[in-house]
This record gives structure tokens, sequence and C-alpha cells, in this order.
């Protein structure tokens, strides 16, 4: 008997012993409150443009396809980027939840010039063509879950986000010569998502590391003839999209 109440004392001992971790873990509120911060990081973009031409007085039906898929190569590149982040977390027990807002600087500029390109239609006659989008900076608002394991913070993110875009296009040949311009700017809206890790390093400090994808679906819309020869009716006709990859680090104060 006495041995069955030294196990049950133990065993009594073990249950209220999880019981008050577990009330100090659900009381725990380590990433509670407003915060802001700010990080760095490396912006991979590309932008997929559906430029096309039609066939109209100028160009022979031969060489639209030619045409249009030279316009539509990808543009791609990198940046460097800087980013203040300012936001609110509620904590319940594990689980995180709250919203951020994500000022993003890039000083992305990518061009993607195609030269000497020949016409299927006759060899002697070549095209050149370059496209450029730039984008100076992000502004996101994104709702964010997370699940805390102590002093690291584990979260994911996703909402909103607007940029404004710079395109220019230019087309020439050897031909008449033969020449088109465009160029737009647009403020653009999309989506951005995250996924980070976060850890406190002391005195309401902590280190974060977290991924950011966004994407733009329309960034540029436009249409134009050629400008020389004139009088011809040969349509540009401009559509793009923009998507980001960025891999940031950032030191975060909590207030």
């Amino acid at each position: 008997m006495r041995r069955v109440l030294v196990v049950a004392g133990m065993i009594g001992g073990m249950i209220s012993g999880t019981a008050a971790y577990a009330g100090d873990a659900a009381t725990s509120q380590k990433w509670q409150g407003f915060y802001g911060g700010f990080a760095i990081g490396g912006v991979y973009g590309t932008s997929s443009p559906d430029t096309t031409v039609s066939d109209g007085s100028y160009f022979n039906t031969g060489n639209i396809d030619k045409l249009n898929s030279t316009f539509q190569e990808d543009i791609e590149g990198t940046a460097l980027s800087g980013s203040g982040l300012l936001g609110y977390d509620v904590q319940d027990g594990n689980l995180v939840y709250g919203i951020e807002v994500d000022l993003t600087g890039m000083n992305y500029s990518e061009t993607e010039n195609s030269g000497a390109v020949i016409y299927p239609s006759d060899s002697t006659i070549s095209f050149d063509v370059s496209t450029k989008v730039e984008s100076k900076f992000a502004f996101s608002i994104r709702p964010k879950i997370g699940y805390s394991f102590g002093d690291t913070m584990v979260h994911v993110a996703a909402g909103p986000t607007v940029s404004r875009f710079k395109y220019s296009f230019k087309f020439s040949d050897t031909s008449n010569p033969a020449a088109a311009s465009f160029s737009d700017e647009k403020t653009a809206f999309g989506v951005s998502s995250t996924i980070g890790v976060s850890h406190q390093i002391g005195d309401g400090w902590s280190l974060r590391g977290d991924y950011v994808f966004t994407y733009y679906p329309d960034i540029v819309d436009g249409s134009h003839l050629l400008s020389a020869p004139a009088s011809q009716t040969d349509v540009f006709t401009h559509d793009a999209d923009f998507q980001s990859h960025n891999i940031r680090i950032g030191l975060i104060k909590r207030f």
C-alpha cells in the first residue's frame, strides 16, 4: 500500500507540474504587443511581357510569330532591398496572431536587349528590340499567424501590396528603317506573402529571417503604331506581369 501511495504521489506531482508548465506557457506573452524594425535583403525579380504586334501594312505575315516571340522574352535581374517593418501581435498560448506593415525600397532596373534578329522572310534585314522594367518600392499590409516555441517563433503571412512600375519599349529594323517606341508608368496592385522565423535575443530585441514573394498581374497597358515609316497600321500592344523573391534578415524591437 505504501508503494502504491508513493507512486500515486509521484504521478500526481508530475501531473501538477505539467499543468503548471502548461499554464505558464499559456500565459506567456513573449510575442505580445507592438514592434518595429528593419531588414536588408536581396531581390530577384522577373517580368514576363505579353507584347504583340498585329499583321498590318508593314510587317510580313510570315514574320509576326518571330517578332512576338522576341518581344515576349523574360526580363530578369537582381537588386538589394531595405525594408521598414511595423506591426502588432496578440499571443494566445503558443499561437500568435498579428498584422504587419512593410515598406521595402529597392533599385530594380533591368533591360532585355535582343539585337540583330533576322526576319524569317528576308535574311538581309534584321530588327532590334529593347524592353526595360523599373520598380523602386513595394508597400504591403499582411495579416499573419505564427507559432511560438518560447524564444523562437515561426510565422506565415499574406496580404495586398502596391508598387509603381516604369516600362519602356523600343523597336527598330534595318529596312526603311522602321521604328517604334513606347513608355508607361503605372501604379500596380498585387499580393505579397511571407514565411519567416524570429528568435528573441533579449531586452525586447529579436532577429528575423524571412522570404517574401510578391506578384503583380498587370504592370503595363498600352498600344501604339509604328512611328516610322509613317502611315502604317501595324499595332503594338503591351501587357506584362512582375514577380519578385526577396530573402531578408532583420532586427526587430518589441515595445
